[in-house]
């Protein structure tokens, strides 16, 4: 289990707290400004509304072989082919680098930037990782890791594959991509770690490209389980009250 703690940037005398892989929430929290991620209770808690998190988890508790031999037809045929292309992979130790790769990864998806915040409250719990062809990155990796528990989560990941039209180029990033998650899963197996998170999975979604993104997940395997996500009351009212004074200053 592990904490971040977070000042407020207008009351620097109050607190966030985001907590990870916690049982369930501590009453104590209820009062205060906390969010529980990946919690395995699925119960009402007083205090706190839920939200129902789905996620794909790998076992690393297994061979090389037997990893890879639970993967699809698909995915192993990329991972094959990705494996003589000349990719790189290497642990990154850079902060900028994960923000750099996720807000240009944002920026062409059109979606918002990375909180800065959040990546530096983070970082000394997380393990990034990149894969590089012929100088140029091409996937980025960060996770969440609790050495206690032996889980990495699959929280940041941010790839070219929208910055180029060039349908080889994109080819090759989606091979790179695949690749990445195979070469994180060895990795972290060598280093004891034994639950891989692929970082979420939309549950009876109707949208396109999240669907793509679960048949992607699919593709490696795993069971997809049922967690929680837990917010304080004090917390979901800070966020309205924010989300409504944004609304008023839009229209004003």
């Amino acid at each position: 289990m592990i904490s971040f703690k977070f000042n407020l940037s207008h009351a620097r005398a109050v607190r966030a707290w985001h907590k990870w892989f916690y049982p369930r929430p501590d009453a104590s929290d209820a009062a205060g400004l906390a969010v529980y991620f990946h919690c395995a209770h699925r119960g009402k808690v007083p205090g706190f509304r839920r939200d129902p998190k789905y996620t794909p988890l790998i076992s690393l508790k297994k061979s090389e072989d037997d990893i890879f031999a639970a993967f699809g037809k698909n995915t192993k045929h990329k991972i094959k082919r990705a494996l003589t292309e000349g990719m790189i992979f290497s642990v990154e130790s850079s902060m900028e680098v994960l923000e750099k790769a996720y807000n240009e990864f944002a920026r062409a998806k059109d979606i918002g930037p990375m909180d800065k915040k959040t990546l530096k409250a983070y970082w000394p719990k997380m393990i990034t990782t990149k894969l590089t062809h012929e100088g140029e990155v091409l996937v980025v990796h960060g996770f969440v890791h609790d050495a206690d528990l032996k889980r990495v989560n699959l929280q940041w990941g941010a790839s070219r594959f929208r910055s180029t039209d060039d349908p080889q180029q994109q080819n090759l990033i989606g091979r790179a991509n695949r690749l990445l998650h195979y070469l994180d899963m060895l990795y972290m197996r060598e280093r004891g770690i034994e639950v891989f998170d692929l970082g979420g999975y939309a549950l009876n979604t109707t949208n396109p490209e999240l669907i793509q993104v679960n048949e992607f997940k699919a593709g490696f395997g795993g069971q997809i389980v049922e967690e929680s996500t837990y917010s304080s009351l004090p917390l979901m009212l800070l966020r309205r009250t924010k989300a409504m004074i944004s609304g008023l200053r839009k229209e004003l």
